[in-house]
């Protein structure tokens, strides 16, 4: 099956989805940023004003997701969502010919249907949510199938019309690198770790967290024993040794995984991909000034399910944490609850039903 990849460079999780689907799949794939077939012209101010408001102006983030989370909203808004990029990915679909698209990101989907109508193809257009809870631009009528990673997404999808019979509940794609790695304590000692609580800063592929800083602080400031693995893009490996706590500093990359896995819980943001791996990983969840709008309710729906904790302040941050360092066993509840939300074998399920999807159109 040749399938064409489209994922948006505005954060790594996009990304992340579509090569765990590949992974499932198996296949010929093509691998592509959706941004990249938007000329410069139109992509520069987009991409530009999203960078500028999540550093500088998040409230602004948040109040646009909201005021296009419903159904009145401005046709002028999505006017464009079929056509940026239309003569790109007409010419990759001309050379690729795919069977398949798949996109983890709602415009390219549309994009994809306008492509497919035009070209009179035949492939089938498959989009994969990366955010527990729907947006509005998730409900997508060009989409053939609509893969969710929980029942109150799907409910939102129903709600802006999306039909039931589109929508398939698998949960979010994971790498295998997540999957199958060693326990606990032989990663610690594999990486250095001692028996000090394991805090991992949950900051994201791009550096988008604005608040990583102020979340190490929060760490220090208690002076409680404790070890902090924190990311850093581009970055080197060192240790710094601050009072009671050691930081351990990696470049993003393969270690990820392994590291995660050695964490006692996870303080950040609430991007949707790690949100899941946490609840496969079966890890505790403090968010901490999450992106606004969707990462929002990613930590209000890990909250609800009893898998994490949303601090909505500074103080609340240090409280959580404090309760958190002094009694690590107390995260048990936390962590079977988040184990039993994990969907394991999400890619899996998405592939089954992407296969069943390609039969019924050959």
């Amino acid at each position: 099956m040749r399938t064409l990849y489209l994922a948006a460079s505005f954060g790594g999780g996009h990304l992340q989805a579509n090569l765990a689907l590949h992974e499932a799949l198996g296949g010929e794939g093509l691998e592509r940023d959706y941004l990249e077939y938007i000329p410069l012209w139109q992509r520069i101010p987009v991409v530009g004003l999203y960078q500028l408001s999540l550093h500088y102006w998040p409230a602004l983030y948040g109040w646009f997701y909201r005021y296009t989370n419903r159904e009145d909203e401005p046709q002028i808004i999505t006017a464009q969502f079929d056509r940026a990029g239309f003569p790109a990915m007409k010419a990759d679909v001309l050379a690729f010919e795919p069977d398949l698209v798949v996109s983890s990101f709602p415009t390219a989907t549309a994009l994809a249907g306008s492509v497919r109508e035009v070209l009179d193809a035949r492939y089938k257009n498959v989009l994969v949510v990366t955010d527990f809870r729907a947006h509005r631009h998730w409900a997508q009528p060009a989409a053939d199938l609509i893969l969710v990673p929980s029942d109150e997404a799907a409910q939102d999808l129903v709600r802006f019309r999306i039909p039931e019979a589109k929508i398939r509940v698998t949960g979010i794609p994971i790498r295998r690198a997540f999957l199958d790695l060693p326990d606990r304590e032989a990663l610690k000692a594999r990486h250095g770790l001692d028996e000090r609580p394991v805090v991992l800063i949950a900051s994201g592929a791009t550096e988008a967290y604005r608040a990583q800083g102020e979340a190490v602080r929060a760490v220090l400031e208690l002076g409680l024993p404790a070890q902090v693995v924190l990311f850093r893009k581009n970055g080197q490996y060192h240790v710094e040794e601050r009072g009671p706590v050691r930081i351990h500093t990696y470049p993003v990359g393969r270690l990820f995984p392994e590291l995660f896995a050695a964490a006692d819980f996870l303080l950040g943001k609430a991007g949707g991909l790690t949100v899941a791996e946490s609840l496969v990983l079966g890890k505790p969840y403090l968010v901490y000034r999450p992106i606004a709008g969707h990462e929002e309710q990613n930590a209000r729906w890990l909250e609800e399910k009893g898998a994490g904790y949303y601090a909505r302040s500074v103080q609340d941050l240090g409280k959580a944490l404090s309760r958190w360092l002094k009694d690590p066993e107390s995260l048990a509840p936390l962590a079977q609850r988040a184990r039993a939300l994990g969907r394991p074998q999400a890619a899996q399920d998405a592939a089954e039903a992407i296969r069943a999807l390609v039969g019924e159109g050959s």
